[in-house]
């Protein structure tokens, strides 16, 4: 029996779980990073001075860097391994949140999310993988679930709790470059120095990375973790899972016949997504705040981290949801699903207006119903590819849908600078979501069809 099966059909042991928590942890790291621009966006822009245009494509800046850390340097992880990448990545989480409060233009803030992106892209490639290779069949929709919530988890301790203080004392009188919007930047830092060091002291290897003997120690190493998990111990290294892949390299696997039509229809699903996952969760802080303005006339900048917290609840929620109802159903027709209902929820908070307190209930309901997909994605797209080249398909699929996100708040500050009214925009950013479901669900029948054409293509005995 492969390592692989022996793990799927045991107990989670206790390795597994702190490898789950671990990973589940770099999540909320990419969580905060999503709404620590959201919340902080009505006061760079007072800070500033700037238009909605330059802000959006600050709020892109982390999206850029996702796309190089998924796309160009996650495949490294395939080769050095996993774990390394793993520090590497919260390192650089770190590097880039510290960058931020030091800057005092639009420059220095955009390098910031730039290069806080790369590690996020990194991490994002390498909690797939582990999650994948660490829980059983039976946890891992639940893990993958928690792990997709913990985006959500990430971005209500951001809005939350980190939100409100920025504008409370002692904090938005700290002494630069602390106070104020920046001390949310110095937060993120001090959750990635900590993530850093727990990833050092206790985030174990790849099992499978091991098992394909890409360490000069590998068989001594997968013994040890092996061992922990109470899992039969081995004389020799298995069988390669991957010959494929080392003869064509992980790239070609991705896009080899067979695998490049799943690959493409995921991109383009995910993409989709994540147009419509970053649009409303960039903008709508800043709709809300905006929808219902002071006595003044000024916007309420007071609703900006509850208008985040009501997308991350309604978010955290479905997440854990769907990943409890993938236990009994398949996950890929149950993506189409949620994201299609997704759809509908930003519609009919476009349509039933943004005043407080129906605008958040409503965001909440829509974030409910779509965010789930980010657990469809993350739960169907690393089975697709073998071992060897799984961190590498999933860094493409994820890091090419970061193109979504990348686009979203720019175009979204485009339309709005563009004269375009809270419905028509909410609206028309509602639609991609419906291109992701399509994608999914011809992954699904494409699946079967292929599985049913293998099946009968195997002689039956007489």
């Amino acid at each position: 029996m492969k390592i692989s099966e022996q793990i799927a059909t045991s107990k989670m042991s206790g390795l597994q779980l702190r490898a789950v928590i671990l990973a589940i942890a770099m999540v909320v790291l990419d969580g905060y990073d999503l709404a620590v621009m959201s919340f902080t966006a009505p006061f760079v822009q007072k800070d500033y001075g700037t238009n909605n245009s330059l802000l959006g494509l600050v709020m892109s800046g982390a999206l850029i860097g996702m796309f190089v850390g998924s796309v160009l340097v996650a495949p490294l992880g395939d080769r050095f391994g996993r774990r390394n990448l793993a520090m590497a990545a919260t390192a650089t989480v770190m590097v880039g949140m510290a960058i931020g409060p030091i800057g005092k233009d639009m420059a220095v803030l955009l390098a910031s999310r730039i290069v806080t992106g790369v590690g996020i892209g990194m991490l994002i490639a390498i909690v797939g993988v582990i999650l994948a290779e660490y829980t059983n069949k039976r946890s891992y929709p639940i893990a993958m679930g928690f792990s997709a919530a913990s985006v959500n988890i990430g971005a209500a301790l951001g809005a939350g709790i980190i939100g409100p203080m920025i504008t409370a004392a002692p904090f938005a009188t700290l002494a630069y470059p602390f106070g104020g919007w920046r001390f949310a930047f110095t937060i993120g830092a001090a959750l990635a120095l900590v993530t850093f060091i727990g990833t050092v002291v206790l985030f174990p290897e790849s099992i499978t990375w091991l098992a394909e003997g890409r360490a000069k120690d590998s068989l001594p190493r997968l013994n040890l973790l092996l061992g922990k998990m109470s899992q039969p111990i081995l004389q020799e290294l298995p069988p390669t899972e991957s010959a494929e892949v080392n003869q064509k390299g992980a790239i070609r696997t991705v896009f080899a016949p067979g695998v490049r039509w799943k690959t493409i229809l995921m991109v383009i699903g995910y993409i989709a997504f994540m147009i419509t996952f970053y649009f409303v969760n960039t903008w709508v802080p800043k709709t809300i705040t905006a929808a219902n303005p002071l006595a003044s006339g000024a916007p309420n900048m007071t609703l900006s981290a509850p208008s985040t917290l009501a997308t991350s609840v309604g978010g955290m929620i479905g997440m854990v949801l769907f990943g409890v109802i993938a236990l009994k159903v398949n996950v890929r027709p149950l993506t189409t699903i949620f994201v299609v209902l997704g759809a509908a929820g930003v519609i009919w908070f476009a349509m039933s207006g943004t005043q407080v307190p129906t605008a958040f209930i409503l965001i909440g309901v829509a974030s409910f119903f779509f965010s789930a997909g980010t657990s469809g994605f993350y739960t169907i797209v690393p089975r697709l590819y073998p071992t060897l080249a799984r961190a590498t398909g999933y860094g493409i699929v994820i890091g090419a849908g970061r193109l979504g996100g990348i686009a979203a708040p720019i175009l979204g500050g485009m339309v709005l600078d563009a004269g375009f009214s809270i419905k028509a925009a909410f609206t028309i950013f509602a639609m991609p979501l419906l291109v992701a479901g399509l994608s999914v669900l011809i992954l699904h029948i494409g699946s079967r069809r292929k599985e049913v054409e293998i099946t009968h293509a195997v002689p039956q005995p007489a």
